[in-house]
């Protein structure tokens, strides 16, 4: 073994190294690293490429290889050759084939490093859409609660506590309010929902985006919601007093056209409206006006057979 090929494979033992990973790491063939080590230079196909292989083992091992070749001038193989030439060149035709080599150290390319990153730039572009959507969606509510509470306000200062709103049935009697009688004939297709006697709707109070009204004069309890303009109007309903999902959904043209549900058997129903300016609401048949002009409000009806 030559002092060169002595002093390469101390320094890749000590790096911790086989032949198998120089191999990995140089891209030279395990053969021609083992003949660099004995110091059977005959196995290698020249002088250059000897040079070129000596260079790039060094330089994998972390060696200077110009201190390198001083130190070990007398085994360097001498060549006429530029030695900072491409060294990708293959030898003469008739040779035999000979891995390209590079100069300076090499980091082998392992397949799909590439994919990681490509996922952590889909994961970044990801997360900003969720983040713009979030403070879009917050944008919205804060909106719709300045809204909803202007239009409170309004309803407040022009609906006052204890005012009503009577519907008249099949048998509605012509000395009623002009307004109710108005309301009471322009529906009285629809007036077989209600009992006979006179129904009425009484607002008891209103605080905030939230009005509590009072239903008598009627058996039945009959809510249809449906779309006043065409556009989406969302409503829920619930048992105030269980808390029991009774109805949830969107109206609109396009989408369904109505919801209808019986809450005769709830004493105290709960009316949820996210978009009141196009929502149409019935009671037994009759039209219900909304206490204001909220783009939100609750409606709470207690039923008193």
């Amino acid at each position: 073994m030559s002092e060169l090929g002595q002093a390469l494979r101390e320094a890749r033992e000590e790096k911790g190294l086989s032949l198998d990973d120089l191999q990995e790491e140089t891209k030279i063939q395990k053969r021609y690293l083992s003949a660099i080590e004995k110091g059977d230079f005959k196995q290698l196909p020249g002088d250059f490429y000897l040079r070129a292989f000596i260079k790039s083992y060094a330089e994998a091992v972390g060696l200077d290889f110009s201190t390198f070749a001083q130190q070990y001038a007398s085994e360097m193989p001498k060549t006429h050759r530029d030695t900072s030439a491409d060294i990708h060149t293959l030898p003469p035709s008739g040779s035999e084939e000979v891995p390209a080599v590079r100069s300076g150290p090499v980091r082998s390319r392992r397949p799909g490093r590439s994919s990681p990153v490509r996922w952590s730039s889909f994961i970044n572009k990801a997360i900003t859409v969720v983040f713009i959507l979030i403070v879009l969606v917050l944008v919205y509510i804060l909106i719709t609660g300045i809204m909803s509470h202007q239009g409170s306000q309004t309803g407040e200062k022009s609906q006052g506590a204890g005012s009503s709103v009577s519907f008249k049935g099949t048998s509605a009697s012509s000395s009623g309010s002009s307004s109710s009688s108005s309301r009471a004939n322009s529906t009285s297709s629809s007036s077989s929902d209600a009992s006979s006697g006179q129904q009425t709707i009484k607002l008891d109070n209103t605080q905030g985006q939230i009005s509590t009204y009072t239903l008598t004069g009627t058996t039945k309890f009959m809510v249809v919601v449906s779309s006043k303009t065409g556009l989406p109007a969302w409503f829920m309903a619930k048992d105030a007093k269980t808390n029991v999902q009774i109805q949830q959904g969107i109206v609109s043209n396009s989408g369904k056209k109505s919801f209808q549900f019986d809450a005769s058997s709830v004493q105290s129903l709960s009316l949820r409206f996210g978009s009141v300016p196009n929502t149409s609401l019935k009671i037994n048949g009759q039209s219900f006006n909304f206490p204001n002009n909220g783009t939100t409000q609750d409606i709470i009806i207690n039923f008193s057979k």
